[in-house]
Protein backbone atom coordinates (compact mmCIF):
# COMPACT_ATOMS: atom_id res chain seq x y z
CA UNK A 1 0.00 0.00 0.00
CA UNK A 2 1.42 3.51 -1.16
CA UNK A 3 1.95 6.70 1.34
CA UNK A 4 -1.01 7.86 -0.36
CA UNK A 5 -2.89 5.01 0.34
CA UNK A 6 -2.29 5.38 3.94
CA UNK A 7 -3.04 8.97 4.74
CA UNK A 8 -5.56 9.36 6.70
CA UNK A 9 -8.82 11.48 6.32
CA UNK A 10 -12.11 12.01 7.53
CA UNK A 11 -15.67 11.87 5.74
CA UNK A 12 -18.49 13.92 6.76
CA UNK A 13 -21.26 11.23 8.59
CA UNK A 14 -24.51 11.07 5.85
CA UNK A 15 -26.65 11.60 8.13
CA UNK A 16 -24.88 14.58 10.34
CA UNK A 17 -23.15 12.98 13.16
CA UNK A 18 -19.36 12.39 13.67
CA UNK A 19 -17.10 12.25 10.91
CA UNK A 20 -15.74 9.06 9.56
CA UNK A 21 -12.15 8.14 9.97
CA UNK A 22 -10.94 6.24 6.95
CA UNK A 23 -7.88 6.35 4.62
CA UNK A 24 -7.80 7.28 1.02
CA UNK A 25 -7.06 3.34 0.39
CA UNK A 26 -10.42 2.90 1.85
CA UNK A 27 -12.10 5.68 -0.19
CA UNK A 28 -10.67 3.61 -3.41
CA UNK A 29 -11.01 -0.11 -2.30
CA UNK A 30 -14.30 -0.71 -0.18
CA UNK A 31 -17.56 -0.75 -1.63
CA UNK A 32 -19.01 0.74 2.05
CA UNK A 33 -18.07 2.52 4.81
CA UNK A 34 -20.16 2.94 8.08
CA UNK A 35 -20.37 5.72 10.20
CA UNK A 36 -20.68 5.20 14.12
CA UNK A 37 -24.28 5.78 13.93
CA UNK A 38 -24.94 3.25 10.97
CA UNK A 39 -25.21 5.77 8.32
CA UNK A 40 -23.45 4.66 5.29
CA UNK A 41 -21.90 5.58 2.06
CA UNK A 42 -21.82 3.01 -1.13
CA UNK A 43 -19.06 3.76 -3.39
CA UNK A 44 -19.39 3.72 -7.30
CA UNK A 45 -16.84 1.08 -8.74
CA UNK A 46 -16.44 3.68 -11.41
CA UNK A 47 -15.87 6.56 -9.16
CA UNK A 48 -13.41 3.96 -7.40
CA UNK A 49 -11.27 3.12 -10.09
CA UNK A 50 -11.09 7.13 -11.37
CA UNK A 51 -9.88 7.45 -7.57
CA UNK A 52 -7.19 4.39 -7.86
CA UNK A 53 -6.10 5.69 -11.30
CA UNK A 54 -6.01 9.36 -9.93
CA UNK A 55 -3.88 8.27 -6.92
CA UNK A 56 -1.42 5.96 -9.21
CA UNK A 57 -0.72 8.56 -11.49
CA UNK A 58 0.17 11.10 -8.41
CA UNK A 59 2.58 8.45 -6.79
CA UNK A 60 4.19 8.51 -10.20
CA UNK A 61 4.75 11.99 -10.92
CA UNK A 62 6.27 11.80 -7.04
CA UNK A 63 8.70 9.03 -8.18
CA UNK A 64 9.29 11.20 -11.46
CA UNK A 65 9.64 14.45 -9.59
CA UNK A 66 12.30 12.73 -6.93
CA UNK A 67 14.55 11.29 -9.79
CA UNK A 68 14.24 14.82 -11.48
CA UNK A 69 15.65 17.03 -8.93
CA UNK A 70 18.56 14.04 -7.63
CA UNK A 71 19.34 15.49 -11.38
CA UNK A 72 18.74 18.79 -11.27
CA UNK A 73 20.85 19.00 -7.98
CA UNK A 74 23.90 17.01 -9.44
CA UNK A 75 23.85 19.17 -12.33
CA UNK A 76 23.93 22.06 -10.46
CA UNK A 77 26.59 20.90 -8.15
CA UNK A 78 28.70 20.00 -10.97
CA UNK A 79 28.28 23.59 -12.87
CA UNK A 80 28.94 25.32 -9.67
CA UNK A 81 32.07 23.11 -9.42
CA UNK A 82 33.03 23.70 -12.84
CA UNK A 83 32.29 27.74 -12.47
CA UNK A 84 34.85 27.48 -9.55
CA UNK A 85 37.37 24.94 -10.89
CA UNK A 86 37.72 27.31 -13.92
CA UNK A 87 37.93 30.67 -12.40
CA UNK A 88 41.39 32.78 -12.85
CA UNK A 89 42.64 33.73 -9.22
CA UNK A 90 44.34 36.78 -8.69
CA UNK A 91 46.68 36.82 -5.20
CA UNK A 92 47.60 39.94 -3.96
CA UNK A 93 50.86 40.11 -2.76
Amino acid sequence: MSDLAKTKTEIPCPGGGNPIKTTYGDVAKKSKLRSNKGHEYHFNNSSQSKLRNAMKKLEQLQVKFEKDMENAQEDFFEAYQNVISSADVLLKR
